[in-house]
């Protein structure tokens, strides 16, 4: 199973739109990046 992460405000009013973020850690990502963009 994979572990998430996951941020939402403390205090949300009926009908506001709020910013949700998730974060999760998948077994066969690494994190690794060669470059900036994700290659050379």
């Amino acid at each position: 199973m994979a572990r998430a992460l996951v941020n939402v405000p403390k205090v949300a009013r009926q009908g506001e739109v709020v910013e949700i973020k998730a974060m999760i850690a998948h077994p066969m990502e690494t994190g690794y990046r060669i470059g900036p963009n994700g290659s050379n």
